[in-house]
């Protein structure tokens, strides 16, 4: 699958997808962002997720989504 597709497909069923698949996804969408500043603040922001306690990945998965709204919104282009 694309990148593309694998987004919509992640943020269309974000409930049923796991926060790793959700982070692997993620660190996709951010190798096409183009600052450096940005990138390095989504590398903090899903490390803080990796280390997060289980119960609390989902919430902070879920405030990352505009990253995929963006790519997506993007690549529909």
């Amino acid at each position: 699958m694309t990148l593309a597709e694998d987004a919509v497909r992640t943020r269309s069923g974000f409930e049923s997808v796991g926060t790793d698949e959700f982070l692997d996804i993620l660190y996709r969408v951010r190798n096409e962002l183009r600052t450096p500043i940005t990138q390095q603040y989504l590398d903090g922001k899903m490390a803080a997720i990796r280390s997060a306690e289980p119960t609390e990945r989902r919430q902070l998965c879920k405030n990352l989504l505009p990253y995929l709204d963006w790519y997506i919104s993007g690549a529909r282009a």
